[in-house]
């Protein structure tokens, strides 16, 4: 009798195996450096699983793209205690889910992709419109609130980019009470200071 196609029965979480590993391929080659088959031997399974879950690269992707966290509800959270302080407790959120072994590879693959990939620019630069402008204008009165929000988001997506994705230094390797000082002021500025 022939075996039907699908996952061992002995795997407990075959999809989130293989899930992880592409996130975790995806954050340090990209998309186009990413194999079907990498992420499989990365997941230690057979390589047709991956279809079996995913369909294609392209599904794998987008599987990938569905952050592991409530972006509204972080943002919430971030925001709940009022505007005092904002610029840090932004920082340290954004820096505590870039460490995070879960968040922090599926959010820098996407970024690292969207440097070269068209798909994925467009699900980036989406991601930043309505979901961290949006999230942040929503708490911010007046309105200048898309403005201010846009301008915080700048600073995010570069500190982002610039310490997890590309590496640059010494933001690569600042403490996070660091980012706090530096970068914290300019965010606490656009979101809830003086702009003229």
């Amino acid at each position: 009798m022939s075996r039907r196609p699908g996952p061992r029965s002995d795997r407990t979480d075959v999809r989130g195996d293989i899930l992880a590993s592409a996130r975790a391929l995806f954050s340090t080659r990209g998309f186009k450096g990413t194999t079907m088959r990498a992420v499989a031997e990365a997941a230690g399974v057979d390589v047709a699983l991956v279809p079996y879950y995913f369909g294609n690269k392209d599904g794998l992707f987008a599987a990938a793209l569905e952050l592991p966290i409530d972006p509204y509800q972080k943002i919430d959270e971030v925001f709940s205690q009022g505007l005092d302080r904002i610029g840090e407790r932004i920082v340290r959120t954004i820096a505590a889910i870039l460490e995070d072994p879960v968040s922090g590879p599926a959010i820098i693959g996407v970024m690292r992709s969207a440097m070269t990939e068209g798909a994925a620019h467009d699900v980036v630069r989406d991601f930043i419109d309505n979901v961290i402008i949006d999230g942040y204008a929503r708490h911010l009165p007046g309105p200048d609130a898309r403005r201010r929000a846009a301008l915080a988001a700048s600073q995010i997506v570069g500190l982002a980019m610039a310490r997890r994705v590309v590496g640059v230094e010494p933001l690569a390797s600042m403490s996070v009470d660091e980012l706090v000082e530096h970068v914290g002021p300019t965010i606490q500025r656009y979101l809830a200071g003086d702009l003229t």
